[in-house]
């Protein structure tokens, strides 16, 4: 009796440790490179990326607006008329919330975005889209490569 318990807890440790691994995340902010919030979320890999995101964000308590598709604001980060920068009568950025898996950024919502592997990488990360007379020419730029004086003084 005890060896068949013994080896059914076994065979349950297993499965269990197979199943979920420990994905690292990262949250960058306006002005560095530095993460804000960084570390390693134990998780089932077969949730979305905004799932697991969303998880990560409560688990860590880091405030966020937003649902598995995507994210408004994270850490009270500026959203909606705050985030946008007029650069002229015809320029501006809007500026949100990216994520990339393992250093790519997909061009898919976090909830159509699945990882692929153990210990993938998340990094969501403030970014900008420039539009300039009618056309849109980046998408997804780090802001803290320009440090945007109304979010960096």
């Amino acid at each position: 009796m005890f060896t068949s318990i013994l080896k059914t807890t076994i065979l349950a440790s297993i499965v269990f440790s197979t199943s979920l691994s420990a994905v690292t995340f990262d949250v960058i902010g306006a002005c560095s490179s530095t993460p804000l919030y960084e570390g390693r979320f134990r998780t089932d890999i077969g949730e979305n990326v905004g799932v697991l995101s969303m998880e990560f964000f409560e688990d860590q308590s880091i405030p966020y607006s937003g649902s598995e598709a995507g994210f408004s604001s994270i850490n009270h980060s500026p959203e909606g008329l705050l985030a946008i920068e007029v650069l002229s009568d015809t320029k501006m950025r809007a500026y949100g919330w990216c994520f990339s898996v393992n250093g790519v950024v997909p061009n898919t919502l976090a909830s159509e975005t699945y990882l692929t592997k153990q210990n993938d990488y998340i990094s969501w990360f403030y970014a900008y889209s420039t539009y300039d007379q009618g056309v849109w020419t980046d998408y997804c730029v780090p802001s803290h490569k320009i440090k945007a004086p109304q979010f960096c003084k």
